[in-house]
């Protein structure tokens, strides 16, 4: 399996942006330089060789509203349009804070390939509720609190190289294998949905489920923790994702 990532020409214009953005951040007052990252399934699939065009990019020091907005000012700047095709442009601006403030994301339309911008995040479950309360988190945090280590790999646009923070993302893959990045159960307690997930993503992908996960998927008290968080129609979207 391979362990490098080649891009597109569109995702080598897309890095190119985004860190030309960030080195101008860097430049503004009471603003640091942003670390950025490709994430989750964009790097899965890319290493499986298959394309895809919707690309999650996280962002260590500020919220995807943020980023987003200081990426608008950028790209405003009359320069900016003989440096960038007109193609490189946000389409959309987004605040979304139902869950959190800390969940503000800029989503885009650039070179044909669909953005989303968000803050890298760390997530802490209440006992009755799947919604977490987040907050500003490390590449590790995020990394374990995603459902898969097999959609838990990183691409750091600094670095050209791949980040695998759970250790086991590439291993793996290399298994086929689904496997949570933290203890089955108490993942699957905290959010049940991720159990449908699971099966989603081993069926999608071709993969066997880890059989400490399997025993997790089969305990009474997470399918009693289902029938407490999770909705009919939350259940729905998962079935019509797998029918895809």
């Amino acid at each position: 399996m391979r362990r490098t990532i080649e891009l597109s020409e569109q995702e080598a214009t897309l890095r190119q942006l985004l860190l030309d953005v960030s080195t101008y951040i860097g430049t503004l007052d009471g603003h640091s330089r942003p670390q950025l990252r490709f994430t989750g399934g964009w790097v899965r699939d890319k290493l499986l060789g298959v394309g895809s065009k919707d690309i999650d990019i996280a962002i260590d020091s500020m919220t995807g509203y943020k980023f987003g907005l200081l990426m608008k000012q950028y790209l405003e700047q009359p320069d900016m349009q003989a440096k960038y095709p007109k193609s490189v442009k946000l389409s959309k601006i987004e605040a979304n804070p139902e869950k959190s403030k800390h969940l503000e994301t800029t989503t885009g339309h650039i070179m044909g390939l669909d953005i989303d911008l968000v803050n890298l995040r760390k997530e802490t479950y209440t006992e009755d509720s799947r919604n977490p309360q987040m907050e500003f988190g490390t590449p590790e945090d995020d990394a374990l609190r995603r459902d898969a280590t097999v959609n838990a790999m990183f691409y750091n646009l600094d670095k050209s190289e791949i980040e695998d923070f759970t250790g086991r993302g590439f291993q793996d893959m290399e298994r086929g294998v689904i496997k949570t990045p933290l203890s089955p159960y108490q993942t699957f307690k905290d959010d049940p949905l991720r159990v449908l997930r699971a099966i989603r993503f081993a069926s999608r992908l071709g993969y066997s489920i880890d059989a400490e996960d399997e025993r997790a998927m089969s305990d009474s008290g997470i399918w009693e923790e289902f029938k407490l968080k999770i909705t009919r129609e939350r259940v729905g979207i998962e079935v019509t994702k797998m029918l895809k």
